[in-house]
């Protein structure tokens, strides 16, 4: 009996796997046994697909039944496309998982076939297929259209921007925030760069990510400055693209940008060092803000240039007109521009001359057009045709030493630097004082040296300057108004420098008017006199003045003075004492007399004395 159960099972266990064998799963055994059991026929169910439903951008959503399984544990599924693997939340051969619904995407336009395979343990089943027809692919590309093809600088351009697949269809689902890298655009000269206003109206440079709002595959303009407000600065063709990740722009934007209005100049001189009074012709382009030609800026226009000063000696700068006219700096210049242009070599206008010697920042203006940056021209000075004089005071004081400069110049007043080294400098224009004190210069070794005679004074650029008491260290002696000019033998002062030496302190007594009843009257007579052969009885008769150090007569001393008058031995003076008043001219208003011994040979000495002045001699004699 017990066999004859042992082989029932066995006939039971056949006829089971027989029936597995025959339906939707399959199992079996690896080895033979024997023993008494009770079995079952059972099965895994295959699962059904209940929906593959294509969208654009190439996905396909998968629905399917869930399957129980036969015992104890979960079924699991992984999903196949076209016999393959499927993308996108879709399980695997590799990662089955307990899903029943997925997203397939990156499916390319066109009809697949699904198929989902259910696991459990080591039983398998195979759904039925499912067909899913995909009319809108994954977006590869991007359309870009403008609002305007032809925009002018710095004028803005609204895109709209499309999501499509390889056969040209929008990608509806391209929807939300992308990060687009716009490109196909330069900077303008001015380096303006192009940019595309982002979705929150920021502009960003080319070349830089660009988020933008897409909403059913189409990103288009908000609020009218937001979300893709191209703005090109350069003048010429552009062919702007986009591309974000490996979604690429396969036919660019064609621009075509002109310039915007004129709004400023830009200037260039054939030559930056140009020589004080030489011809320097000027290129002068019409620009717009972003540094483009301004094209359209033609014809005659009239620009007023600035910058440059006159020269020293008050040679205005000029720039010449397209008729050929010198015109100053200030005034309207007519100047003929083609094209955005102004060549002065083409007899545009524009031929400029500047006389003053140095730096110098030269601007034109027509208007509200203006040179934002102007063209800087040197101007170096000409060759030395006269020579100038500078004083370091224009009343210097009688006697007082101060600082004569001696400066070559161009015929324009530049300071010729290339006049240099050791030159001879003659000066002439100041008398002597009253006393006879020359007027005088110190040379460059030290010597004093008389007005009238050449003077060795060291120039260094162009200038002769006092360095420690020499090299033009001047004295002027007599009071008064004097011009002082000065040669080196072919160059002068066309104009003769102007000062008025005012009187020294009060120092010195001084003879004067004096007069002999006889004889000879010394040269010069003033602070001695000497006369010879007056004869017995003779007079001698002078006023007195107070007087600085050369001679000058002193004013306003303050207070009277007493002058006393004496005579050596065997002579008599008569009108002593004289009185210098407080004000005015320090000189007495009456006079002494002197009168000689009635006989015989004689010498005798005339001393005027007052108290704080050096006393005035006379010798008389027979």
């Amino acid at each position: 009996m017990r066999r004859l159960c042992a082989t029932g099972l066995a006939a039971v266990l056949l006829a089971a796997l027989v029936v597995i064998a025959g339906g939707s799963a399959l199992a079996y055994f690896s080895s033979t046994g024997s023993g008494s059991a009770s079995a079952a026929v059972t099965k895994l169910t295959a699962p059904t697909i209940s929906a593959a439903t294509p969208a654009a951008g190439g996905t396909v959503s998968l629905t399917w039944g869930a399957v129980t399984p036969p015992g104890a544990g979960s079924v699991t599924y992984y999903v196949t496309r076209d016999g393959g693997k499927p993308a996108g939340t879709c399980p695997t051969t590799a990662a089955p998982t307990t899903v029943v619904t997925c997203k397939d995407s990156g499916v390319a336009v066109g009809e697949h076939t699904y198929r989902v395979t259910a696991l459990w343990e080591t039983w398998t089943a195979n759904s039925g297929t499912k067909t899913a027809n995909v009319t809108v692919g994954e977006a590869t590309q991007f359309t870009i259209s403008g609002s305007t093809a032809t925009p002018a600088a710095g004028d803005s351009v609204n895109l709209t921007i499309t999501a499509k697949d390889v056969n040209n269809s929008t990608v509806t689902t391209y929807t939300g925030s992308h990060s687009l890298v716009f490109s196909g655009a330069s900077s303008s000269p001015a380096n303006n760069a192009p940019t595309v206003a982002n979705s929150s109206g920021g502009a960003i440079a080319f070349g830089a990510a660009t988020a933008l709002t897409f909403s059913a595959g189409v990103a288009t303009i908000t609020s009218s400055t937001k979300n893709g407000v191209l703005k090109i600065y350069r003048v010429g063709a552009a062919n702007v693209t986009a591309t974000e990740g490996s979604i690429t722009t396969p036919t660019p934007l064609a621009l075509t940008v002109s310039h915007a209005a004129a709004s400023k100049y830009v200037l260039v001189a054939a030559n930056a060092t140009p020589a004080a009074g030489a011809t320097d012709n000027l290129t002068i382009t019409a620009q717009d803000a972003y540094g483009n030609t301004a094209t359209s800026y033609a014809g005659p226009h009239s620009l007023v240039f600035s910058g440059a000063s006159a020269s020293p000696a008050g040679n205005t700068p000029t720039v010449t007109d397209s008729s050929g006219n010198e015109v100053a700096f200030g005034a309207a210049t007519a100047v003929e521009f083609e094209a955005g242009v102004a060549v002065a070599a083409e007899a545009d206008g524009g031929t400029m001359r500047l006389f003053k010697s140095g730096a110098t920042n030269v601007q034109a203006t027509e208007g509200s057009i203006t040179t934002p940056t102007a063209v800087t021209v040197t101007v170096s000075p000409g060759t030395a045709t006269k020579l100038a004089l500078t004083s370091s005071t224009v009343t210097p004081v009688a006697a007082a030493n101060f600082n004569l400069t001696t400066t070559a110049q161009d015929a324009y007043g530049n300071t010729a630097t290339t006049y240099a080294g050791s030159k001879n400098i003659t000066f002439s224009g100041a008398s002597a004082s009253p006393s006879g004190a020359l007027p005088t210069v110190v040379n460059s070794g030290g010597t004093v040296v008389n007005f009238g005679s050449p003077t060795a004074l060291t120039f260094t650029l162009g200038v002769a300057a006092v360095a420690a008491s020499k090299n033009g260290y001047a004295k002027l002696n007599k009071a008064g108004a004097t011009s002082i000019s000065a040669t080196d033998g072919t160059l002068t002062t066309p104009t003769p420098l102007a000062l008025t030496v005012s009187v020294g302190s009060a120092a010195k007594l001084a003879l004067s008017g004096l007069i002999a009843s006889a004889g000879s009257i010394g040269s010069p007579c003033f602070f001695t006199c000497a006369i010879t052969a007056l004869g017995n009885a003779g007079t001698v008769k002078a006023s007195l003045i107070v007087t600085d150090s050369v001679g000058n007569t002193a004013s306003n001393l303050g207070s009277a003075k007493t002058v006393n008058v004496t005579v050596t031995s065997g002579g008599t003076i008569a009108g002593s004492p004289l009185t210098i008043p407080a004000t005015g001219p320090a000189a007495t208003a009456t006079e002494f007399t002197y009168t000689a011994p009635a006989s015989g040979a004689f010498t005798h000495t005339i001393t005027a004395a007052s108290t704080g002045y050096s006393s005035a001699t006379a010798t008389a004699s027979k």
